[in-house]
């Protein structure tokens, strides 16, 4: 399911618009502006629910965005969907407000202005069945700079409770798995940097050093980056998926990390309540 926008400076609303006021890309005259909008108080769901659909209103153009939703949305637990929509709408209207003022700062100062693009893909990327889901959020910007910008949001979720889960709701000792954890991923971060960066002479020590360590020293929020990932078994989780973006681990043409945990690496540290809920052979980058 995806939904389009395109932002005018002109305007401090983003426009709803259902089927009889859609506007094409043909270049026909846009339709009149509706009140409700995202990035506002209004209620999105009429947008979300919807076929794609191209908002335009008059004004020149200051941003777009495209929201991209799992296929299946509609037919996930409320909360979950809830959340994930939640999720897809954060920080739009901080971002239509930013392009908005470089439109308007660019036309003040005059130099050339660059219209902005946020891509929002929210995809299933967990067990299709069994007790555990994942989403993956991957959001793309571009801001008028020399290259657009990557960044990730996660969601895991038991289906048994109808509950998120954090990193801490799946291990029993949460020192011991971070510590579990860590090593796993050094590791797995070691092995793609190797290939990624052969023949550029920086060592492994310098990339343990540079970049690798520093992404976990004193940082426990970085535990929390994970998608459940799949295994052999469609009911089972196959470990671990950890979503890395430019700049967290390595420089931005580097690109992004993704690197999977094997449920095996932490099988001892997991919580009662969880420890059959992985199994099969993990499916993983």
């Amino acid at each position: 399911m995806r939904v389009y926008f395109m932002v005018p400076v002109a305007v401090g609303l983003l426009a709803a618009c259902g089927a009889e006021n859609a506007e094409s890309v043909s270049g026909e005259e846009p339709a009149q502006e509706q009140p409700g909008a995202k990035g506002t108080s209004a209620s999105t769901d009429a947008l979300f629910n919807s076929p794609p659909q191209v908002a335009i209103v008059n004004g020149e153009q200051a941003a777009t965005i495209d929201i991209s939703l799992p296929t299946n949305i509609d037919s996930l637990h409320p909360d979950l969907a809830d959340e994930i929509r939640s999720r897809a709408n954060r920080g739009t209207e901080a971002f239509i407000a930013a392009a908005q003022a470089d439109k308007e700062s660019a036309a003040e100062e005059g130099f050339e202005f660059r219209p902005h693009s946020l891509d929002v893909k929210w995809a299933e990327v967990g067990p299709a069945e069994g007790r555990l889901a994942a989403y993956l959020g991957t959001y793309s910007t571009y801001t008028g700079g020399a290259h657009p910008n990557v960044g990730f949001d996660v969601l895991n979720w038991d289906r048994e409770t109808a509950s998120l889960l954090a990193f801490e709701d799946l291990f029993e000792n949460d020192e011991a798995a971070r510590s579990v954890m860590t090593e796993a991923l050094k590791r797995g971060l070691l092995k793609q940097k190797r290939k990624r960066l052969e023949g550029t002479g920086i060592s492994e020590d310098e990339m343990m050093t540079a970049w690798v360590s520093p992404a976990f020293d004193g940082n426990p929020a970085v535990f929390q980056g994970f998608t459940v990932g799949r295994s052999s078994e469609p009911d089972k989780a196959g470990g671990f998926v950890y979503h890395f973006a430019p700049y967290e681990v390595g420089a931005y043409a580097e690109g992004i990390y993704e690197v999977g945990v094997g449920y095996q690496d932490f099988a001892d540290e997991l919580h009662a309540d969880y420890a059959d809920a992985f199994g099969g052979e993990p499916i993983l980058p």
